[in-house]
């Protein structure tokens, strides 16, 4: 029988990857300890992941499985989870642009003033019309360059408000290039990796976090990790049919337009996330409690109603409830990780793996905003700053909201107001 060409090729190319993926031990390692990142080691020799595995160090198994997880990935999926592990959040977006296929949906929304108000921000020289300007873009690869973008994406989303059918697309792209399965959450094993591998970043928020709120570093410890449960069960690449992406399932509204735009696979820019938002509502009086069920989008005092239907954020919140009393008493992280998981991985070398490491914390995920002076305080340190509707007030200019709340603790509220910077023009 007559083997046909195209068949012949295949079988000799597969052939051709198999003795490239027949090394010894020793070869392995070398090639382990000299690529620059595991990240890239991981994604450059797809086709060998048999033969290099068992030659992994635990910790980078740990770290191996939980990115993969679940198995049966297709090449392209599992190079394209090793390279958006090892991108930073600019990268990411510029990488993977359908994460802003609402703003190159939307853009023609912008209005000139708009514009004229981006320009001045970024001290153009003169006007640029709009259709020059999205074209620059394009010629310059910036069309989703989201930091640099980050007020006028805020802007199209105030012009036209919710698009579910692009939140739809992202979910869909989301699944095919990430081998995502919509729904899809960790099992115990998975969670236990989870916790180890990334148990840096957790231990670096919760310490921030507890410092800003005034708790115990543990309880915010808790906090993190019964959220993250309730989420996704450490899924790194968890995708929802609402459009919710990551650990934390991060909507849109928190990864593009909450802060510094963050890549939602990311653990640690996403508890930053989340930590700021309860920072935000411990300094408006907020309890934990309240902060957990707003964070969920909804109100305590619906949730703490005794009796009647219990609706989906009541649901979480008393989940949330009955697993943080359960852990009370316990004051050590492998404690907590054993109520959830029955396993620990912790002292495995996690943190010493040769990996993209954010060392960004909760300030440089911050939103920013405009402190607004109210009286004769600071006023020989004043701007002069404009709303988009054009009214004009006196500003220490843009800042970061921790340090807005800074100014508030020394001088009062009564002399330093605040404005998020979508109303702000310059």
């Amino acid at each position: 029988m007559r083997i046909k060409p195209f068949i012949l090729l295949l079988l000799l190319g597969r052939e051709l990857v198999a003795g490239a993926c027949q090394k010894p031990l020793s070869s392995w390692r070398t090639q382990i300890d000299r690529s620059p990142t595991l990240e890239q080691f991981f994604e450059t020799h797809e086709a060998c992941q048999r033969e290099f595995y068992p030659h992994l160090t635990p910790a980078e198994r740990i770290y191996f499985d939980t990115v993969t997880y679940p198995k049966g990935l297709s090449p392209v999926a599992y190079q394209n989870r090793w390279r958006a592990m090892g991108l930073d959040d600019r990268a990411f977006f510029q990488e993977f642009r359908f994460f802003n296929n609402y703003f190159m949906a939307h853009r023609n929304t912008l209005s000139a003033k708009q514009l004229s108000c981006f320009e001045h921000q970024y001290q153009f020289e003169s006007f640029v019309p709009k259709e020059r300007f999205f074209q620059e873009l394009e010629s310059r690869g910036m069309s989703s360059d989201v930091a640099y973008l980050y007020p006028l994406i805020r802007w199209s989303y105030m012009n036209y408000g919710r698009d579910m059918h692009l939140s739809s697309q992202r979910v869909e792209r989301a699944e095919r290039t990430f081998g995502a399965q919509r729904g899809k959450i960790g099992d115990k094993e998975q969670f236990a990796r989870y916790l180890a591998l990334f148990d840096r970043e957790y231990q670096v928020i919760a310490k921030s976090m507890a410092q800003r709120i005034g708790m115990d570093r543990m309880e915010a410890y808790k906090i993190l990790v019964v959220l993250t449960y309730l989420e996704s069960r450490g899924n790194l690449f968890a995708v929802s049919s609402t459009g919710a992406f990551g650990p934390l399932q991060l909507t849109m509204h928190y990864y593009l337009l909450y802060g510094t735009p963050n890549k939602p696979f990311d653990p640690k820019s996403s508890l930053a996330k989340l930590a700021n938002k309860f920072v935000h509502y411990a300094h408006i009086g907020k309890g934990i409690d309240a902060s957990v069920i707003a964070y969920k989008s909804g109100t305590l005092q619906k949730c703490q109603e005794q009796g009647g239907y219990r609706d989906v954020d009541c649901r979480y919140y008393d989940d949330f409830k009955r697993l943080t009393s359960a852990m009370q008493n316990m004051n050590d992280k492998r404690e907590v990780v054993a109520y959830l998981t029955g396993h620990s991985y912790f002292g495995l070398g996690s943190a010493e793996l040769k990996r993209l490491y954010n060392p960004k914390g909760l300030k440089a995920y911050e939103p920013d905003q405009y402190a607004v002076l109210k009286g004769a305080i600071l006023r020989d340190q004043a701007q002069e700053g404009q709303l988009l509707n054009g009214q004009k007030f006196l500003t220490l200019g843009k800042m970061k909201r921790s340090e807005i709340y800074e100014l508030q603790r020394r001088y009062g509220t009564q002399n330093i107001g605040v404005i998020s910077d979508k109303k702000v023009c310059y």
